[in-house]
Formats: structure tokens, sequence, C-alpha cells
């Protein structure tokens, strides 16, 4: 029988929008508390960036356009709009390839490790964002955390002059007004990604 789930898996709602990449660093500064995730710090932050070049260039041999973010915590966001025509399921095994071969570029910067406690001091490419029904944190969000740090929008050859505690509440609505929106077009450059699994 015919069943909501059913429908849902073929309705569009199971086509996203975008294909999804969150860089994590797992690298700790010395003061967190036991069982504390990794506070921000400089160290953890460079080998971010190291990582996001090591990616971006990977997108630029395939061709694609990344969208770049601070995650509004530690870590950096990458956001590739794609045409709706593959499912979640598909969508995240492709993004998983993606960072196996990034994993193979950068093996003494990147890890894939899911089990926290086994998780190496690298930057952790995480793939599993790109799932039906997870919540992901927008462009300009607040997040939870003392300063009142934003997800804010950059562009990549702003990497090396930038830090996570620049976007703030407090600080964003002047740079949004400096700059504009850097995302205002990424629903017009959806990118087919068909070519790459063939």
């Amino acid at each position: 029988t015919w069943t909501s789930e059913d429908a849902l898996d073929a309705s569009v709602l199971n086509f996203p929008d975008f294909l999804v990449i969150d860089l994590d660093p797992n690298i700790r500064s010395g003061k967190e508390k036991a069982g504390d995730e990794p506070e921000l710090n400089l160290d953890a932050f460079k080998m971010t960036i190291d990582v996001a070049h090591g990616f971006k260039e990977m997108l630029d041999d395939l061709g694609l356009v990344g969208y770049l973010k601070t995650s509004g915590k530690t870590g950096l966001h990458v956001y590739l709009p794609i045409t709706r025509n593959l499912n979640y399921d598909i969508v995240r095994k492709l993004c998983e390839t993606l960072g196996r071969l990034l994993l193979q570029k950068m093996p003494d910067k990147v890890t894939m490790e899911w089990v926290v406690s086994k998780r190496p001091e690298k930057i952790f490419f995480d793939h599993n964002q790109n799932v039906r029904g997870k919540t992901l944190v927008s462009i300009f969000s607040p997040r939870p955390a003392p300063g009142a740090p934003v997800s804010f929008p950059i562009e990549w050859n702003q990497l090396e002059r930038i830090y996570p505690t620049q976007f703030t509440v407090h600080t964003a609505p002047s740079l949004l007004a400096a700059t504009g929106d850097r995302w205002s077009d990424i629903l017009a450059r959806k990118q087919d990604l068909h070519a790459l699994l063939r």
C-alpha cells in the first residue's frame, strides 16, 4: 500500500537544493574541560582554512562553485547549489565521495571518523548534513554561544583575513550593509551533478 512516507520520498521535498559540507575542527586549545567540545582557537581555524582551500581546488577541478560561510562557531560551511534531480541519499553519498577524495589528498589534516572519541585532532569533513529534515544553520543565523556569533557568508579570497569572532549580532548588520548579500544569486546558480555520477 502507498504510505505518506512513500509520497514524501517521491515528492520534490526529497530532492535538495544544496549539497552541504561542514568543516568542523576537532583540534583543542588545551583550555577545554573534560568532555567539552573543542573551543575556537587560532591553530584549529588555520587548519580549517587549509582544508577549505584544498576542497576549493577540488571544486575548481570539477567545474563546481561552492558558497562559503562561517559556521558561527569554530568551523566553515560550504553550500553547493544544485539542480533538484538527485534525492538526499544520492547527494549524501556524492558528498561522502568528495570527502573521501579530500581525505586522500590531505590525510594529515582531514578526518571522516564519525565516532567523536576516536576522531583524531584534524578537521572533520561532515557529509551527514545532507539528510532530509536535518536542521542546517543558515547565513546570518545567530548561534547560542558567548559573544552572540553569527554564521556569515564570506568570499574564498577572504579566508586568510577573517576570524569567526568578527561576525556577531552586533557587527553583522554593518558588514552586510557594506558587502551586500553575497548569496543573493545562489538559487540562480544551480549545478547539475549528474555529470559527476557518470
